[in-house]
């Protein structure tokens, strides 16, 4: 597999760890950007966490309040730059509400 920009979209299910991405073996992942779209009346509360290896839990972003019929780039603030993830990591999303939605970019690098 070469290098690839990807998209990974999903809309979260209410106080369930949605895990939106897991990289693939012999894969870096260069995370440009999570988007959440929250199309509810009311406001949502967002986690992010990542799981090295698929295991364990890291919190990348403890509690993000999404106002209602609103959108917010969760990475956009960051002054590190994009998140990188190794393979097999596990980035997990979880919704206070249902009607939420998650867009992650990302370019994979192949590491064969």
């Amino acid at each position: 597999m070469g290098n690839a920009y990807k998209r990974f979209q999903q809309p979260l299910v209410s106080a369930v760890a949605n895990t939106v991405l897991t990289v693939p073996a012999a894969t870096t992942a260069i995370v440009k950007s999570i988007w959440i779209a929250n199309t509810n009346a009311a406001s949502t509360n967002i986690t992010v966490t990542f799981s090295p290896g698929g295991t364990g839990t890291h919190y990348l972003v403890p509690l993000e309040a999404v106002a209602p019929n609103k959108y917010v780039d969760l990475l956009a603030g960051w002054n590190a730059g994009p998140l990188i993830l190794e393979q097999l990591d596990a980035l997990v999303v979880t919704s206070s509400q249902s009607n939420v939605y998650v867009v992650v970019s990302a370019l994979l690098v192949d590491r064969s």
